[in-house]
């Protein structure tokens, strides 16, 4: 049996559902038998399903499938997202980096860790004299010759966009966002950090291009989101960004020091970066 037919099973009963209340509208209760039994396979956007109608989230069904540990592979995938990285800035760690890339080389024959490794590759390059404009070419086709060509994004390839958005040109950046969105309101809508992380890139991005009005406009809707998941480093961020779109510098530093006072210390200094490139 697969492990993802047996888990399937095993919470199944667990929570008291019949084969015939799970397989509703999507399959025969004998298909999800079969499934259950490893004689039937189906689509990723099928198993996602599934996983939703037993009130688990993919990550938490994959943790229960792996005997209630973390894989090797999702190890690696946490250690990169939580990295918080980004093709266009230099403030993460290099040894940090350097570590994590090393531990990518372990696992071989995987997109996921494939396409990281390129990131991680290009993140080092981009810490170089002269090389951001190298490592912006070196993650392009990652989207160009992959993934806007792919019709379901997991979560994985959803992280991996937001690390690469700022080696696109405005139009190209907000293309990919546009899916982005589309696939998170789809597949995932319980993912609305990664939403909100989204949208303060595609923000980002509109500062970049010098769209301040529309940027300050596009944080400001985000505020009630953010201040409902309490997530007040990223609504300091955005509100010290909206006073760079105005041109206030007074209030931008304002909102640096109340993050320096909660230990935000990266994202102030990310900030004092843009006051001083954009003021």
């Amino acid at each position: 049996m697969s492990r993802f037919g047996i888990t399937i099973r095993k919470l199944r009963i667990s929570r008291r559902i019949t084969q015939q209340e799970l397989a509703n509208d999507l399959f025969d209760r004998s298909e999800l038998s079969k499934i259950e039994h490893s004689e039937l396979t189906v689509s990723y956007e099928n198993e996602i399903e599934l996983i939703k109608r037993l009130s688990l989230t993919p990550d938490e069904f994959e943790y229960i499938s792996n005997n209630y540990t973390l894989s090797f592979k999702r190890r690696l995938l946490h250690r990169f997202f939580e990295l918080k990285i980004s093709i266009d800035t230099a403030d993460n760690s290099i040894a940090d980096i350097e570590a994590l890339l090393q531990d990518c080389f372990l696992v071989e024959n995987d997109g996921d860790i494939g396409r990281i490794k390129t990131i991680l590759e290009a993140l080092l390059l981009a810490n170089k004299p002269k090389g951001l404009d190298k490592a912006k070419k070196m993650v392009q086709p990652i989207w160009f010759d992959y993934l806007a060509k792919t019709k379901i994004l997991t979560i994985t390839d959803i992280y991996v966009l937001n690390t690469i958005l700022f080696a696109f040109d405005y139009e190209t950046a907000n293309e990919i966002i546009a899916k982005i969105i589309t696939v998170i309101d789809r597949d995932y809508p319980f993912k609305k950090s990664l939403k909100i992380d989204t949208l303060i890139n595609q923000a980002m991005i509109e500062m970049l291009d010098h769209k301040f009005k529309l940027a300050a406009d596009n944080m400001l809707k985000l505020k009630p989101l953010i201040k409902k998941l309490g997530q007040y480093d990223k609504l300091l961020v955005i509100r010290a960004r909206i006073a760079v779109c105005q041109k206030d510098k007074t209030k931008a530093l304002e909102q640096v020091s109340l993050l320096e006072k909660i230990e935000a210390q990266q994202l102030a200094n990310n900030l004092k970066s843009e006051i001083k490139e954009f003021l």
